[in-house]
């Protein structure tokens, strides 16, 4: 999965977790402990869904209350950064008793996910245990689009590699996926799929097509149950002479 010009749905898969509370610290021994659950589940498309809860011992925990959440990519020495909402969604509040919701996108495939919650005059600080990510990811390699300058009712063939990582940033093929492959004429607003080849044994696909008008092509991974679609990040133009 990468930053992709085209998004599909499916599949999620949920993970759940117990905080570890925060101590209050020495200058603020009357704070109230408080720790975090939750849940976060993602879909092939890269939505991230996380539901939890801030609780606190022997207090009320109020409506409003900012949290964080975060995630820490499988790649060594890469820091936890914040994940942002999805548009026109606000970055995750308790509501009254402490519940919380957020929605956004992710890219943390085999990385850890977790909430922060900064503390308050009545509350210490809490951060979540990790949660791992477990949708694995995929990714098409040597995607090639020939020639991109063709005669007016000439062929165009395309081909690539689908690979999987299920030990992360080990990629192997991934045989028996369909990968759509998808036009868009010059001036047209969507795209359409021409082609859904199967990838063989070494994760391989080709495909061809007849093209009368300038476009451009791209092709789509839509991802499962436990993998991450894949889609490239700009499309290819394929001119008509």
């Amino acid at each position: 999965m990468r930053t992709s010009l085209l998004l599909a749905s499916t599949a999620a898969v949920a993970a759940t977790t117990l905080a570890t509370a925060v101590p209050a610290t020495a200058n603020a021994a009357t704070k109230a402990t408080t720790k975090i659950s939750f849940k976060a589940s993602t879909t092939s498309s890269a939505m991230l869904t996380v539901t939890g809860k801030l609780t606190a011992t022997g207090a009320t925990v109020p409506a409003g209350l900012p949290l964080t959440l975060q995630c820490l990519p499988v790649i060594k020495g890469m820091p936890w950064y914040t994940l942002a909402p999805r548009r026109g969604v606000n970055a995750p509040v308790t509501q009254a008793g402490g519940a919380f919701t957020f929605k956004g996108t992710t890219g943390c495939a085999h990385g850890m996910f977790r909430v922060r919650f900064a503390g308050n005059a009545q509350l210490a600080p809490a951060t979540s245990a990790p949660v791992r990510d477990t949708r694995i990811n995929a990714m098409v390699v040597g995607w090639k689009v020939s020639p991109l300058k063709v005669r007016k009712g000439g062929y165009v063939t395309f081909s690539g590699t689908l690979k999987q990582d299920p030990k992360p940033g080990k990629y192997v093929a991934f045989k028996g996926q369909r990968v759509y492959l998808l036009i868009k004429y010059k001036g047209a607003q969507e795209w359409k799929r021409f082609a859904r080849p199967k990838t063989d044994s070494k994760g391989r696909f080709s495909g061809r097509w007849r093209l009368y008008k300038n476009a451009s092509f791209a092709y789509l991974y839509y991802g499962d149950k436990s993998h991450y679609y894949d889609s490239p990040q700009k499309a290819t133009n394929v001119s008509v002479r």
